[in-house]
C-alpha cells in the first residue's frame, strides 16, 4: 500500500487470495483473510503433519509463481508469502486461540528466518 497505493495493494491481496484458494483441493479446505495482509488456511479434513507441510509449501510456491512485482522485496523482487503452521486434532483439546497463537509464532519465525518459507510450530502433532 505504501509503495504502490491502496488499489494496487487490494488487487495484490485478491490475486494472492485466489492463488491460495485455488491451491486447495478438498471441499472442506478454505483460505480466509485474517487481518490486513494475513490469511488463515483451514484444513477441515483430517490431515497429518506431512500432508499439512505439503499444503503449506504448495501455497507458498503458487503465490511465488504469480510473479507479482514487489520492489519492496529486496531478496526476491516479487510478492512471496511466509507460512506459520500449527496442527491439532479436536481430541487434543487445544483452544482455537492457542492454535492461532502457535501458528502466529511459527509465522514470525518464518519471517525471522528470511521469509518465503514454511515453519511448523513446535509441538504440532
Amino acid at each position: 500500500n505504501d509503495r504502490y497505493g491502496h488499489q494496487a495493494g487490494d488487487d495484490c491481496l485478491k490475486q494472492v487470495a485466489k492463488a491460495l484458494e485455488s491451491s486447495l483441493k478438498r471441499p472442506g479446505d478454505h483460505a480466509v483473510r485474517y487481518g490486513g495482509e494475513e490469511f488463515a488456511v483451514l484444513l477441515a479434513e483430517e490431515t497429518n503433519l506431512e500432508g499439512t507441510r505439503k499444503v503449506a509449501e504448495t501455497l507458498r510456491a503458487n503465490v511465488e509463481a504469480l510473479g507479482l512485482t514487489h520492489d519492496g522485496n529486496p531478496v526476491h523482487g516479487h510478492v512471496t508469502i511466509s507460512a506459520g503452521v500449527a496442527l491439532a486434532q479436536p481430541e487434543d483439546g487445544l483452544s482455537p486461540q492457542s492454535l492461532v497463537a502457535q501458528a502466529d509464532k511459527a509465522l514470525y519465525e518464518a519471517k525471522h528466518q528470511g521469509r518465503n518459507r514454511v515453519v511448523i510450530a513446535p509441538g504440532s502433532v
